[in-house]
């Protein structure tokens, strides 16, 4: 009987070590991406077999060996990672350098137009057009690219999106955007981060924006959406989003109004999404600033008292790892 039962232990040891992610090392690489705005670089983090050499992207420490070899031996699954206003590829280092370190390629994508370093797009309008096309863009390229091509398993592909990202990612994942809805909210409502349109002077929308065919990601098999700005998705416009989501949302959302941005997709999603609340405002899914710019800003790197970016940041790597491995 002993001896039976010390089989059912190992047993059960063998299960849980083949179920849990193999642990690799990260690698990154960069990639053009051509576009009809402009080409645009796009940041790719994946497993790697090769140690880990760190370096500096500019101000940003990067963990991850640069053009190291992909790890042989199986497909990985994939996750784009759309940045918020004015952010770029690296405002979520770590967070891609903790998944490829977890067996996923992740790819990264600068949206030209609305990233730091880079003009801005003539209109906000064209935002909103631009970042769902170079976002599909960016992954089509990476998926062709030789590097990547027999290492990414196609029916495997998730993304993330923060902010304006997240108005990416749910458009990639099948919303309808209606901007008559978000004009009249916006109207009666004094709420610049999510009106960036009226603040700019578009008192409603262009026709080219109402005539706009949003496009799609069908291959998309999970969400993850930080504090996403939503204000222009009722109900109907999200009742096409049937994957499984993850959503996250700030204690405090002083900047971007829960109830007409993360709240509402909570409650217009037709499955509900895993909802986590962190501690902190809507800058806080920002990586943690670097020394060289934390004092130059100060709205996206400083936290309020006893918010722990970091800590939030390492429980929230092992939470979206673990979502996605579920269901990828």
């Amino acid at each position: 009987m002993r001896l039976f039962i010390l089989a059912l232990i190992l047993i059960g040891s063998v299960f849980t070590a083949s179920a849990a992610p193999q642990s690799y090392h990260a690698g990154v690489a960069r990639l053009t991406v051509p576009d009809a705005t402009a080409p645009f670089d796009t940041v790719i983090f994946y497993p790697s077999d090769t140690q880990e050499v760190a370096w500096k992207a500019g101000p940003f420490p990067i963990a991850a060996s640069l053009n190291a070899p992909v790890a042989e031996g199986q497909r990985f699954p994939v996750v784009l990672i759309s940045h918020g206003h004015r952010g770029a590829p690296f405002s979520h280092r770590d967070l891609a350098t903790r998944l490829a370190r977890d067996g996923f390629i992740v790819i990264l994508p600068t949206h030209i137009g609305d990233a730091s370093g880079h003009p801005e797009a003539t209109t906000p309008s064209q935002i909103l057009e631009d970042r769902p096309r170079q976002a599909k863009e960016a992954l089509d390229a990476a998926l062709a690219d030789p590097r990547f091509a027999q290492h990414a398993d196609t029916a495997r592909i998730g993304m993330i999106g923060y902010s304006a990202g997240g108005y990416t990612a749910l458009i990639l994942a099948g919303a309808r955007p209606n901007f008559a809805y978000a004009d009249t909210y916006c109207r009666s409502h004094d709420d610049v981060a999510s009106c960036a349109r009226h603040a700019a002077g578009d008192a409603s929308p262009p026709v080219d924006l109402i005539a706009w065919q949003p496009p799609a990601e069908p291959r998309l098999k999970a969400l993850v959406l930080m504090d996403p700005l939503a204000v222009m998705f009722d109900a109907a416009g999200l009742a096409s989003v049937r994957i499984p989501t993850l959503l996250y949302r700030p204690d405090d959302d002083a900047y971007l109004n829960a109830q007409h941005n993360a709240l509402a997709v909570a409650a217009g999603l037709p499955n509900p999404p895993q909802q986590v609340v962190v501690p902190g405002s809507h800058f806080v899914f920002v990586d943690p600033c670097p020394d060289a710019i934390a004092d130059q800003a100060q709205l996206i790197c400083k936290d309020a008292t006893g918010v722990d970016r970091a800590s939030v940041h390492r429980k929230m790597e092992s939470e979206i790892s673990a979502f996605l491995h579920a269901h990828l």
